[in-house]
């Protein structure tokens, strides 16, 4: 009976976040990780609902939970590592996008690509421009029409000539 309740509470949970209520959804997603601690779907609509309300600090604990249930779950290091740097956690982003980028084994695909580009974000605000080209040129290698990655380089460029 637990699963089906669980199931039915998703659907729920689902409902309300498409519908943009977020607060009501994450009521719903509570009442279904107090049956199933381990359902994962929950976890990462939590974490999803706590972003869109830019609750940070729940949505990172929520990404964590699926990684301690799941460390195999590639999607949510990323996340983390896309939580840690909306919290201004450069040095720790940069470490858990690193974990990503050395493990996720689809190097074509847009998860990767944006992994670069949000590491090349993490080495700007480091001050560490030179492996912010680096990354953010292999983002653009994938992508030549990488609009916000080519901003970035641009940035980049600039805080090296001005180092110079």
């Amino acid at each position: 009976m637990a699963s089906k309740d669980v199931s039915l509470f998703y659907k729920r949970a689902v409902m309300l976040f498409e519908k943009g209520e977020y607060e009501k959804s994450l009521q719903v997603l509570q009442t279904i990780l107090n049956i199933d601690k381990k359902y994962l779907p929950a976890w990462n609509c939590k974490a999803v609902a706590h972003l869109e309300l830019h609750d940070y600090p729940m949505a990172l604990e929520s990404f964590e939970n699926i990684i301690q249930y799941d460390p195999g779950d590639n999607l949510a290091w990323y996340n983390k590592g896309y939580v840690l740097q909306l919290m201004e956690e450069y040095e720790e982003s940069k470490k858990v996008l690193d974990f990503f980028l050395a493990r996720y084994d689809k190097k074509t695909d847009d998860f990767y690509k944006f992994a670069l580009y949000l590491q090349g974000k993490n080495c700007l605000n480091l001050n560490n421009y030179e492996d912010a080209l680096i990354s953010v040129d292999k983002s653009i290698d994938m992508d030549e029409n990488f609009k916000e990655a080519l901003e970035l380089k641009h940035t980049i460029k600039n805080k090296l000539d001005n180092k110079k």
